[in-house]
């Protein structure tokens, strides 16, 4: 159980923590032997999603402990590692979870796992106690029944493991071959923001005194620059707008459709679709989930509503007795050469080894194109960046250039 408790220490300040006891005796004890005074404990109660039930400042807390769990897919991973290393060294499972908690750090992860060690303490199953908190994927918990079922938990924790670990290693590469374009635009924008509304302000003035007829572009520039100079904070507001306004059209049936079908037209996005069915297909498989079970899992994993209605219609013909390979062929969301390694894996009994070898495969492809999108995304930036300020100085230049020939 999880206590909240305020004390004092030997200086006479407030400490406010949380502490992972047995009982408010045992919570007391351990605050004690930190050398605190206890004034205040009290248990935290976790609800079905892991929340735990106090004020705002804790509501808050908790949002953020939340958040950080979410967007961390680490959490799920270490502590898969960790249970596995455990278990592996003969250790039963309710003092492994028991000894993980101690270790974990995040304060709403923790009482996560708290909350399951309870109820495994109260004798539920360890995939059931793991059912009532969101931050475990259906996936991951059919898994856990799986392995629990053929008494091979340690060895489905440790594939749990691999496959979070891969998972973030794909999400790091992606985030690290954006992050340079990125800047590069962030960067891009700034400058020329700057020339708009420091430089060009100055100039236009300049021209303004001298009462000339100035050439289309350069009154186009200038008008911008009067207007971001003016009128900036309609921007942030113009992007506000937009995204909500494209969050609330792909909370939209029809919008969702239309963005993901846009999705699937991106060769990266695509890849990143073949790499996540035939991987968690096949390791599904591997670890004797039904097939029909299986599709409706890596179904809910895809996260795009056109494959997913794909994915149904192929598990829909197995239903009926087709063969994996037709059915998906008859889907049509694979490549050719997929849909040949799979029916090439069915005629040889291993379709669940070819799937994670497709799936392999396209975790190297993926790499390759992430290279060669970062290779062509940066030069295109610096174009883009050269262009937008070569237009708004050959603007600049174009009445001093008149003013010149006039002179002469």
């Amino acid at each position: 159980m999880i206590f909240q408790y305020q004390a004092l220490n030997s200086s006479g300040d407030s400490v406010s923590d949380y502490i992972d006891a047995p009982s408010e005796s045992a919570a007391i004890s351990k605050i004690r032997a930190l050398g605190l005074y206890p004034v205040k404990i009290s248990r935290q109660t976790i609800a079905e999603n892991g929340a735990k039930t106090t004020g705002l400042k804790n509501i808050l807390e908790r949002l953020s402990s939340e958040m950080s769990v979410k967007f961390n897919s680490r959490q799920t991973g270490i502590f898969s590692r960790q249970l596995s290393t455990l278990l592996k060294a003969g250790m039963p499972l309710l003092t492994a979870v028991n000894d993980i908690i101690e270790q974990i750090e995040n304060k709403h992860f923790r009482n996560i796992v708290s909350d399951v060690r309870d109820k495994l303490e109260g004798g539920s199953s360890f995939s059931n106690a793991l059912s009532r908190h969101s931050v475990f994927s259906e996936m991951y918990i059919n898994m856990v029944r799986v392995g629990e079922n053929l008494g091979s938990l340690d060895h489905v924790m440790e594939r749990l493991a691999e496959i979070s670990e891969k998972n973030n290693i794909i999400k790091n590469k992606i985030r690290a071959a954006l992050y340079y374009p990125v800047f590069m635009f962030c960067f891009a924008i700034i400058i020329v923001i700057f020339l708009m509304v420091k430089v060009i302000p100055t100039i236009a003035e300049m021209f303004r005194d001298q009462q000339r007829e100035l050439p289309l572009p350069t009154k186009i520039v200038i008008f911008l620059s009067d207007f971001l100079s003016s009128y900036w904070f309609i921007i942030p507001l113009i992007i506000i707008g937009l995204i909500w306004l494209y969050r609330r059209y792909s909370a939209t049936a029809s919008g969702r459709h239309r963005i993901d079908g846009i999705k699937l037209k991106l060769p990266l996005y695509k890849k990143m679709l073949v790499l996540r069915f035939t991987q968690n297909l096949g390791i599904l498989l591997s670890n004797k989930v039904d097939i029909i079970k299986s599709f409706e899992i890596v179904q809910k994993i895809v996260t795009n509503v056109i494959v997913e209605e794909k994915i149904g219609d192929a598990s829909k013909k197995i239903r009926e007795g087709s063969i994996v390979s037709q059915a998906l062929k008859q889907s049509d969301f694979l490549p050719k050469l997929v849909i040949g390694m799979i029916a090439a894996g069915e005629s040889g009994d291993n379709l669940d080894d070819m799937l994670v070898k497709i799936g392999n495969l396209y975790e190297v492809e993926l790499d390759l194109t992430i290279s060669s999108f970062t290779s062509l995304i940066e030069p295109l930036i610096i174009i883009f960046m050269g262009i937008i300020i070569g237009i708004i100085v050959i603007s600049v230049m174009l009445p001093i250039m008149e003013m010149n020939l006039l002179v002469q």
